[in-house]
């Protein structure tokens, strides 16, 4: 393997692809580097999102090597190389310096995030005191390393807009704050136990205990794949009876949009819940189909009662 070339600072040239392509071979887990190590489409693709991310890169001191780290994580969990291809290039390295605990990049987070999740957060809640309480419990879950390793933040691939991804967290704190309520089993546990029913007919007792632990395994990796977004709207729809046009104005669209969000999110749940069972059942395939049928009709009670 050729090595990689020693990180440079964040406001050096790009280096060429071919450089680029050596590095990230050199980060990635053996059996994905093997994978790609002839793919000539990589070096140029990193050297397009180098290149975007220049300004804010120099601007918080982020190291090539640290910015390849985040860069690859889509591939190093299994992904396609189509997945690093991001318009948010910048955001993703505001997020590796915030991670890094850089102070200019903690700045910059504070000055393009607070205004905007003030207004945000005053639907939720109108009162300066609860506003102040969100703003410092979201710094606390994004900026702060925690128990089991780096900040939050960290976990920001690009995807989307940083401002769409940190919104959408501190909704939810939001609403866990305003009910008092600091969840401490975690959200896909929740759901994943969503079919504990008080009166299942005997369909859906047939689902519960003889395909109970494989629709959790199943639903718990589906949920996996959800954004931050999508949670969170679930929640709010589905257990606070937010109405769509109180979604779109907490969010800023039009409510046909966050139907659309709610619809995507739901047949994202369900089709990444029948890819995981089908790999965990030894079963025909009219009895499968039943089953996805079951679920299907049980999502939405499912999520509402989980969720609570």
């Amino acid at each position: 393997m050729v090595p990689p070339p020693p990180p440079g600072p964040a406001d050096s040239p790009a280096p060429e692809p071919e450089a680029l392509r050596a590095a990230a071979l050199a980060l990635l887990p053996e059996p994905v580097a093997h994978r790609w190590r002839d793919d000539a489409g990589l070096g140029p693709l990193l050297k397009e999102l180098f290149e975007a991310s220049a300004t804010e890169r120099a601007a918080h001191g982020v190291t090539d090597e640290a910015w390849l780290n985040a860069v690859l994580r889509p591939l190093s969990k299994g992904g396609e190389l189509e997945a690093l291809r991001t318009p948010h290039a910048g955001d993703l390295a505001l997020a590796v310096g915030c991670a890094a605990g850089r102070p200019s990049a903690l700045s910059e987070f504070d000055r393009r995030f607070t205004r905007e999740l003030t207004s945000s957060l005053r639907r939720v809640d109108p009162s300066p005191d609860f506003v102040d309480e969100a703003l410092q419990a979201l710094r606390e879950r994004l900026l702060l390393p925690g128990e089991e390793g780096p900040p939050r933040i960290a976990t920001y691939e690009g995807t989307g807009p940083l401002s769409g991804w940190v919104r959408a967290v501190a909704l939810r704190l939001a609403l866990n704050l305003r009910r008092g309520d600091t969840p401490k089993v975690p959200l896909d546990e929740r759901l994943a136990s969503g079919l504990e029913l008080d009166a299942p007919g005997p369909e859906l007792s047939l689902l519960k205990h003889q395909y109970r632990q494989a629709f959790q395994e199943a639903f718990r990796a589906a949920l996996a794949g959800l954004s931050d977004q999508e949670l969170n709207v679930l929640r709010l729809h589905y257990v606070s009876g937010v109405s769509l046009e109180r979604l779109g104005e907490t969010y800023g669209v039009h409510r046909a949009t966050v139907a659309r969000w709610l619809a995507s999110a739901r047949e994202r749940l369900l089709q990444g819940t029948r890819r995981e069972l089908q790999a965990r059942l030894n079963v025909g395939a009219d009895e499968f189909q039943q089953i996805i049928e079951l679920v299907r009709s049980q999502l939405a009670l499912t999520l509402s009662r989980a969720l609570a």
